[in-house]
């Protein structure tokens, strides 16, 4: 056995054989359950980091990622060669507003055994960083500095043999850690091992042992680009599968270290980009922050389509579907939600051959990473309204010059009728030359939007990471801030065309102020880097004088006496009522008022007799701001 994959600890002795040899439950709706296959518990990642710390390969070359295997391929009418129209929405300048600056601002990971691209992921949670890349795992503590050595994802996973594309998540709600990897074996022919590798923090510590499962969803389907999100009843994921679907993993079973936990499978549609014959196509699905919706609310699925893909009929559309998962008779269904109209926009670059954006002293250009949302899509629930912020790449460039930038949108969901709209949309995108690509948004407690791409551009820019924003309260379809450089790159990529493939965007739990990033970058020496970096959007003016730059922290705290639990707030943006909430970990609405603030604060109490004993969330929201604590109930 690998010297490294003694460093697990062990298979749960307890557990029969018969709990890993489940059948299929096949259902009449097209979808099916499966228990995991595979469940042990790892020994605390503080003495792996120790004991067996990632190790630098001295062989210098690059290995691409397993999932370079798959196809991107986007088709073009030949007699059509760039986008007949201007983008309609194009912001052609940058914010004016005072650009934002850094507050923690240090290199990630490298990536140890040499794989391109890096897929730089990572969430903040209340006291640490995590960022995952192919195929390295580590913990910074919130000033940037390393918490833990760097590890090798194969001395967590029993089974994982690198194949990349692994996903951190914070489930703020249960406060753990999930990191995932797909695991594939093309070596062997007839293994039809295509699988996803879990691992659930037994604590909020992300230094401790953790709950490994691994669970099979299509053996004969290589699970590419696995997105995953946070929802009520489950965690959800979509992929880049030649078997479309949605996969729902039983949240509340994993959480709690159940050796039986397992899966629903829900077949979705085909690429409606019927040329891009079994290429990419990834649609995601809401990524939960702020708060939970109740539990059993469906979640949706969202895709879109482009004019400009070779496929008569298909126009520039983006489309949601709802999504049901039912854990008591382990079924789930798929069916269409909303048909939204957008702006005009081009998505198409150069059909999938990944020779999209330039580079300054090279002829080699990289992957715009076109045709699909960019992970994540951020979900927030407000007080008459829910909302949800995505992006996309597109090209702004004119004739065969391609220019990337960036189109967004906040969506808001009407929470009577629960039909999606666009709020407000653009193309970020500065007629600058430079182009931005490989994004990622998120919006913080106070409804103001962050979002960071990389940058590139034919003449002096080489391939770094800048971000900007916008305030709840700017005219609507504008970035307001001046772009600030998180990292400049210092040489170009000319290993091969491959750039990223994820970047990542959270906020801190914290405070729900500071947005958290990373990416990737190019340094000296062609070594291709990855940066972590936090800033603060500031304020709408309210009645408290907020530094420029800087955003109100609000002091919301709740404790437990006898019956009763105390709930204090202060340094509140506003004296406009607030909604008051205490909430289950599944999100179930356990108790609500109305709150009326005096001076910018507020006391108050909600009774608890008889409400069992556990862990809850007190939140207080309007349309402006929200804010969450977690308390416990003895």
């Amino acid at each position: 056995m690998n010297p490294m994959k003694k460093s697990i600890l062990f298979l749960c002795a307890a557990l029969s054989a018969q709990v890993f040899a489940q059948s299929v439950i096949h259902n009449q709706d097209g979808s099916k359950f499966r228990q995991c296959t595979h469940f042990e518990i790892s020994r605390p990642l503080s003495e792996l980091a120790k004991e067996h710390p990632a190790v630098l390969r001295n062989d210098g070359l690059h290995h691409e990622a397993a999932d370079a295997r798959r196809h991107r391929f986007q088709g073009l009418p030949s007699a059509i060669t760039t986008q007949t129209a201007p983008d309609p929405i194009v912001q052609s300048t940058e914010g004016t507003q005072t650009a934002a600056t850094t507050i923690v601002n240090v290199d990630g990971q490298q990536s140890l055994a040499g794989f391109d691209p890096l897929d730089p992921n990572g969430m903040v949670g209340p006291d640490y960083y995590v960022q995952a890349i192919n195929s390295n795992y580590q913990i910074f503590n919130k000033n940037g500095t390393a918490a833990l050595a760097s590890i090798d994802l194969a001395t967590l996973f029993p089974k994982s043999t690198d194949e990349g594309d692994p996903v951190v998540m914070y489930d703020r709600f249960a406060d753990r850690w999930v990191i995932t990897e797909f695991q594939d074996n093309p070596s062997c022919n007839n293994c039809n091992e295509n699988e996803l590798l879990f691992a659930v923090s037994k604590t909020n510590d992300p230094r401790g042992a953790y709950y490994l499962y691994t669970f099979m969803p299509d053996s004969l389907d290589y699970a590419d680009y696995p997105k995953f999100a946070i929802w009520a009843d489950g965690y959800y994921e979509t992929c880049n599968c030649d078997n479309q679907k949605v996969t729902v993993y039983d949240r509340t079973k994993m959480l709690a270290g159940d050796p039986t936990a397992g899966f629903i499978v829900i077949p979705s549609f085909s690429n409606p980009n019927t040329a891009s014959q079994g290429g990419f196509f990834c649609p995601q699905t809401l990524y939960a922050d702020g708060q939970l919706p109740p539990y059993g609310s469906p979640e949706y699925l969202f895709y879109y389509t482009d004019d400009n893909w070779k496929v008569a009929g298909l126009k520039d559309m983006i489309y949601a579907y709802k999504v049901t998962a039912n854990w008591t008779k382990k079924s789930g269904t798929l069916a269409p939600s909303d048909t939204i109209v957008p702006q005009a926009f081009n998505s198409y670059f150069t059909g999938g051959t990944e020779q999209d954006i330039s580079q300054p002293g090279t002829t080699n250009k990289l992957d715009a990473l076109d045709g699909f949302f960019s992970y994540r899509i951020p979900y927030m629930r407000w007080t008459k309204y829910n909302s949800a912020v995505m992006c996309y790449p597109v090209n702004t460039g004119s004739g065969t010059t391609k220019v990337a930038g960036i189109r967004w949108y906040e969506m808001h969901q009407d929470t009577t009728t629960k039909k999606w709209s666009i709020f407000q949309q653009s193309t970020y995108s500065p007629s600058d030359g430079v182009s931005r690509w490989n994004p990622a948004i998120a919006m913080d407690a106070n409804g103001a939007i962050g979002l960071a791409f990389s940058v590139s551009d034919p003449t002096s820019v080489y391939p770094g990471t800048r971000f900007t924003g916008r305030t709840q309260c700017d005219a609507l379809g504008q970035m307001t801030l001046t772009e600030t450089t998180a990292i400049a790159g210092l040489t170009a990529w000319t290993s091969d065309n491959r750039w990223g493939d994820y970047s990542h965007t959270s906020v801190d739990p914290s405070d729900g102020v500071t947005f958290w990033h990373t990416n990737q970058y190019i340094g000296a020496g062609n070594n291709i880097n990855t940066r972590i970096f936090s800033f603060q959007l500031p304020t709408c003016p309210t009645g408290i004088q907020n530094m420029p730059g800087t955003s109100t922290i609000v002091n919301l705290t709740a404790y437990q006496s006898g019956n009763q639990l105390n709930i204090k707030a202060g340094n509140l943006p506003s004296n406009e009522n607030v909604e008051l909430g205490m909430f289950d970990l599944e999100g179930r609405l356990i108790s609500n008022k109305p709150v009326t603030p005096a001076i910018n604060a507020f006391e108050t109490q909600l009774n608890v007799m008889g409400l069992a004993k556990g862990i809850y969330y007190i939140r207080i929201s309007n349309n402006s701001y929200q804010r969450t604590v977690k308390v416990s109930v003895l």
